[in-house]
């Protein structure tokens, strides 16, 4: 036999900031929707956007002007300083991965019988003391 069905209990009522914030959200939310659809409205808010582009470049502008002056670095030099280091960075490891390329290419010759280097003076040892 089966049980006949609990009886159904209503879900517990929101908590009042819950239905605070409910109530005024009925209230504003037509108007807000209204004055965001409204055409208006995004030319406003393009131009502000613009406004705050021009005048952040500006500020910009002078505040590295103001570093120059005082002879320090600006954060656009420090930009590009960083951009230089890692253009470097990354030169160094695709020449290290060439590096090891040829030494691995190199390597197996070497066992087959052809003589090791000894510690006589190497044609790069010369070319460094010339340096």
């Amino acid at each position: 036999m089966s049980r006949p069905p609990a009886p159904r209990t209503p879900p517990p009522a929101p908590p009042l900031w819950r239905q605070a914030f409910d109530a005024a959200e009925r209230a504003v939310a037509p108007r807000a929707e209204d004055v965001v659809r409204n055409e208006y409205f995004a030319l406003a808010t393009a131009l502000v956007r613009r406004a705050q582009s021009v005048a952040g470049g500006s500020v910009q502008s002078l505040s590295a002007r103001a570093w120059h002056l005082l002879n320090l670095p600006a954060g656009s030099d420090i930009s590009r300083l960083r951009a230089q280091i890692g253009s470097l960075d990354r030169e160094v490891r695709r020449l290290t991965i060439q590096l090891e390329q040829e030494r691995r290419r190199s390597s197996p010759s070497r066992r087959r019988g052809a003589p090791r280097p000894t510690d006589a003076q190497t044609t790069e040892d010369s070319d460094a003391d010339g340096a």
